[in-house]
């Protein structure tokens, strides 16, 4: 098969002839039918710092965000048919250590395997997971909105890390995550959300999905605007999905007393403390971050959501590429609006 691969531990991947996947006893074979750039692949092909330090399996085919068919699967599947339409769970868990145990299966101490990190991803036409990280997904649900199910159980997560209904929000960053967090904001109830970027049509659309006031970070300083849009008290909730040093400084100093700060962007650098620490423990400030969805709380409750009609994921289709065209999908993601999705 053919699938986007990343060979050595240096910027760069290629487009090359891969092993066709063979299910286990427990797994599912799925065909492709859409899969979506994410930032961390991004990451990946770029060899950051922090991905380099990662000690990645390499060559590793890449990719995490799809939608596809089930062809084949093991002889002790139980709960998946062929034909049905699939997404999955980045982290697999094993089931049986503390977190499993505990209703934290995402962040499974024994890591079994991360898609598209340790284990073959999804930019190729075919992907094998176990059972216990698949996805049902309706069969109406188009492939390239089902692709982006995984970045909006991610914004569902951010968000529900605290109440925000009848809370106010500042959402930093409005990329694909970012946009979905403005509009899953509004529709779990919180009264006025902020949002901030440095791109004036990123802004544009935070205002057309829900956001009460946006902020060109390059131009205002967001700390007075929201004291201005919240009679000087803050925000009781900052979604912080850039991972930028300052704009992490400017969301402690936005916050309101007993605020809660959580972290969705990676940062490939050493983050200083010193500078806000003082205001978390004065302020009774909560620091928290999200790695991946609860499995399976957070992907019942966004097709939930999907199913009202209240929120339509084609918004958050971007760009639409042949996945040969990959280069051309790096080019364009810093600017996209939503997700670039590539079909193999």
């Amino acid at each position: 098969m053919k699938a986007l691969v990343k060979n050595k531990p240096e910027p760069g991947a290629i487009y090359q002839e891969m092993p066709s996947p063979v299910p286990g006893d427990t797994d599912l074979l799925v065909k492709i039918k859409a899969t979506a750039l994410c930032k961390s692949d991004v990451d990946v092909v770029e060899w950051t710092t922090l991905v380099a330090s990662s000690d990645l399996p390499l060559p590793l085919i890449m990719g995490h965000e799809f939608l596809g068919e089930v062809i084949d699967k093991g002889k002790l599947v139980k709960n998946f048919k062929i034909g049905d339409h699939v997404t999955g769970e980045t982290h697999i868990p094993c089931g049986y250590c503390y977190p499993c145990r505990n209703g934290h299966s995402h962040i499974c101490s024994n890591n079994m395997g991360v898609l598209g990190r340790n284990v073959h991803g999804s930019f190729a036409e075919y992907i094998r997971i176990p059972e216990v990280a698949a996805i049902k997904v309706d069969k109406g649900l188009p492939p390239a909105q089902g692709s982006l199910l995984e970045p909006l159980a991610t914004a569902l997560h951010a968000l529900t890390k605290t109440n925000i209904s009848g809370e106010t929000v500042l959402v930093l960053g409005c990329g694909a995550i970012g946009l979905m967090a403005v509009e899953l904001a509004k529709i779990l109830g919180a009264t006025k959300v902020f949002a901030v970027d440095i791109f004036q049509n990123k802004l544009d659309a935070a205002l057309k999905f829900g956001a009460d006031v946006v902020i060109n970070g390059r131009e205002h300083d967001l700390v007075e605007v929201v004291a201005n849009g919240t009679h000087g008290i803050g925000v009781g909730t900052v979604i912080e999905t850039t991972g930028n040093q300052e704009v992490i400084n400017n969301a402690v100093n936005a916050l309101r007393v007993a605020g809660t700060l959580v972290f969705v962007g990676m940062i490939d650098y050493p983050l200083t403390f010193n500078e806000f620490m003082h205001k978390v423990v004065y302020r009774e400030l909560i620091l928290t971050g999200i790695f991946g969805r609860r499995l399976y709380a957070t992907w019942d409750l966004a097709q939930r959501i999907l199913e009202s009609g209240r929120l339509d994921l084609s918004h958050y289709v971007g760009a639409e590429i042949k996945l040969n065209e990959y280069e051309k999908g790096l080019e364009i993601f810093p600017t996209t609006l939503g997700r670039v999705v590539m079909y193999p």
